[in-house]
């Protein structure tokens, strides 16, 4: 089975940047204009975002479901439908914090779980078997490039026009795009039994003959093995992470005589950073292996937590920005290809669904933990060398669980019966 066209990468990046990317950065700007314009309170702010996650979270095991049922094309384009109808909502008919919660919360977090990572990633992980790696990687670094345009879009339109509505009219424009892209470009990915000869995940990746893959397990098998939950803490470590810098890191740089723009700037030069994690590990996994660059991605994403403690000059705050940002960057895309590589496309949605239900959960604990420390304690300093160490046993914990015995074909084959 041959590679799709890499021009089809831009085609998911746009529906996953819009269906994912977004609700959570463009929403944030839409959210609080419009929350300051019809002057609800900022416990009402903080809940559209709540609400949206947890529904994200919870329906991602229901869109992965619904991905195997009628397929990944369908899927999308109901998600998008429910994205048109929340945005119409938005733009004529919320005026109170329910209407909001409703819209924006449910109806966005639908269309989040429904057309944004589960079948977009699917569907890139299913049509790229040769190049799966490479393929994941790019298409996290264009879903990067597209967030920040859709976010300085929506926030020089409200700034010019004086309009929250502006973000709205972006929302709903996206989700007519989006329609049409799904109905034009997005196809289905044949079955393995469709096919003459399955690819069986990581069959073309460079193995170093320590490494293995699972061709025909089971959902229910695949759940049994510790590497997939291994793999799972990877993504918890990660995200609660990236979660805890976006919450605090700012925060802890101007206790340290840091500028508030200082501090600001080091998001930015982050983000650039993980951009260059995405393309650099899609680069760098076929060279070194996956396992290990996965390792390498945590180990590097656990030293700019060393850095951030111990920031004293420009030089260390762009060091800092730039691991993390390489750090996770790395990270992000790396567990969502190892799964890929081990495990097939066809039970590859419901796996990922299980494993970000349980980050979303995991790595909402420790940021909210960090913050009741400060206050305590008046410092982050703890918090930050915890979830250094953090990254730094996982990345061990990970790597070790790489060395497993590959099986025989034989065994395979009796595995899959």
């Amino acid at each position: 089975m041959r590679d799709r066209n890499w021009g089809i990468l831009i085609v998911y990046g746009v529906l996953m940047s819009t269906a994912m990317s977004l609700p959570i950065f463009g929403g944030s700007v839409v959210n609080t204009a419009m929350a300051k314009g019809l002057h609800w309170s900022s416990a009402d702010l903080g809940m559209l975002i709540v609400v949206n996650m947890v529904v994200t979270a919870v329906l991602m095991p229901v869109a992965a479901k619904m991905t195997e049922s009628i397929g990944i094309k369908k899927t999308m384009i109901f998600g998008f439908a429910v994205m048109i109808a929340a945005s119409l909502g938005l733009l004529n008919l919320v005026a109170t914090p329910t209407g909001g919660l409703i819209a924006f919360g449910m109806m966005m977090g639908v269309t989040t779980a429904f057309s944004g990572v589960i079948p977009c990633q699917t569907s890139v992980a299913a049509w790229f078997p040769n190049r799966r790696t490479l393929a994941l990687s790019l298409l996290y670094a264009v879903v990067g490039l597209l967030a920040f345009a859709l976010i300085a879009l929506i926030s020089r339109g409200i700034e010019q026009t004086g309009d929250w509505h502006f973000g709205w009219w972006v929302f709903l424009a996206a989700g007519a795009l989006d329609i049409i892209l799904t109905a034009v470009f997005v196809r289905d990915p044949p079955r393995r039994h469709e096919v003459d000869k399955p690819m069986f995940p990581g069959e073309l990746e460079l193995d170093d003959g320590s490494s293995v893959v699972y061709p025909g397990k089971t959902f229910k098998q695949a759940l049994s093995m510790p590497l997939f939950w291994i793999i799972t803490l990877v993504m918890v470590a990660t995200t609660a992470g990236s979660i805890f810098l976006a919450a605090h890191a700012q925060v802890h740089l101007q206790s340290k005589g840091f500028s508030p723009f200082q501090s600001a700037s080091s998001m930015s030069v982050m983000q650039i950073g993980l951009v260059g994690g995405n393309l650099g590990f899609g680069f760098l996994a076929p060279r070194i292996s996956l396992r290990r660059a996965v390792a390498l991605g945590l180990c590097i994403f656990a030293l700019s937590f060393v850095i951030l403690a111990n920031a004293s000059s420009q030089e260390s705050l762009f060091a800092f920005a730039i691991a993390a940002g390489i750090g996770f960057g790395a990270g992000q895309v790396g567990a969502m290809a190892v799964i890929s590589h081990y495990w097939d496309h066809d039970i590859f949605p419901m796996l990922t669904a299980i494993a970000l239900l349980i980050q979303t959960a995991g790595s909402a604990v420790i940021p909210i933990a960090a913050g009741v420390y400060y206050d305590t304690h008046g410092s982050y300093l703890l918090p930050i060398y915890v979830m250094g160490l953090l990254n730094l046993v996982v990345a061990f914990s990970f790597y070790f669980a790489g060395y497993e015995r590959r099986q025989s074909t034989a065994s395979q084959g009796v595995g899959a019966r």
